[in-house]
């Protein structure tokens, strides 16, 4: 009896491990963010300006029965943030009073998404997918890096100067104030992934749009969070694609 439930036990096991695929994919990132005012009835004039970025990391499938229905989470790293133009700072520091400042905010993080798939085999080696599903990210480290320009009053009237900003990210959910050296990134994202893409043999290719809930930074004028783009190449090491029984 015993060695029956062990037979038992180990085909259970080697049949679910024949469900699950395991592999790898990098991408290429648009990244910028969605903003809200600070202030209600009172525009941020906040610019922002899309970048180039990645992410990297493993990705696993696990199939649903024989439906085409497919659970798929990964683990990422994964970079975000924007180009910023605060264009409402007005931060008196001394007798330099700022009136501008251009800065490019990079952060990075670990991404846990976890995606509902639907795939739809064409014929053996081609297959189309689509998902959706959420995310939770842990924020890492990061720096916001560009200038400041404004005007001085000492020696006498009005003197233009540039001031450069070079700071690293603090992890933290206060406010930001990049002007003055600070800039805190929030710890945590949640978001959702919407991706279509298709699988030739274990090769995929995939395009997703990602929309982060979270207020990831944020001034007295503007609130800020995660909405970016991925081009993803992935490749399936392990395992094998479950066929639709007929």
């Amino acid at each position: 009896m015993k060695k029956l439930l062990i037979c038992i036990l180990c085909f259970a096991s080697v049949q679910g491990f024949a469900q699950v695929r395991v592999g790898v994919e990098g991408s290429f990132s648009s990244i910028n963010f969605w903003q809200t005012d600070g202030y209600a009835g009172v525009p941020a004039n906040e610019n922002t300006w899309q970048l180039n970025a990645f992410q990297a990391g493993v990705v696993a499938e696990y199939d649903l029965g024989y439906s085409g229905v497919m659970i798929q989470p990964a683990l990422l790293f994964a970079e975000n943030g924007s180009h910023l133009g605060q264009s409402r700072p007005f931060v008196p520091i001394g007798n330099y009073t700022i009136g501008f400042s251009d800065t490019k905010l990079q952060f990075y993080s670990l991404r846990l998404p976890i995606n509902l798939m639907y795939g739809y085999r064409i014929d053996p080696k081609f297959k189309v997918f689509g998902g959706v599903g959420p995310y939770i990210a842990m924020t890492l480290s990061g720096t916001e890096k560009g200038y400041s320009t404004g005007y001085t009053t000492s020696g006498g009237g009005f003197q233009y100067q540039t001031m450069p900003i070079n700071n690293s990210v603090k992890i933290s959910n206060k406010p930001s104030a990049a002007t003055e050296g600070v800039s805190n990134v929030a710890p945590f994202d949640i978001g959702m992934d919407i991706l279509l893409g298709f699988q030739y043999k274990k090769v995929q290719v995939s395009a997703s749009w990602n929309r982060g809930f979270s207020r990831m930074y944020y001034t007295s004028n503007v609130n800020l969070g995660n909405q970016f783009w991925n081009f993803t190449l992935g490749y399936m090491l392990f395992g094998h694609d479950r066929k639709p029984k007929l």
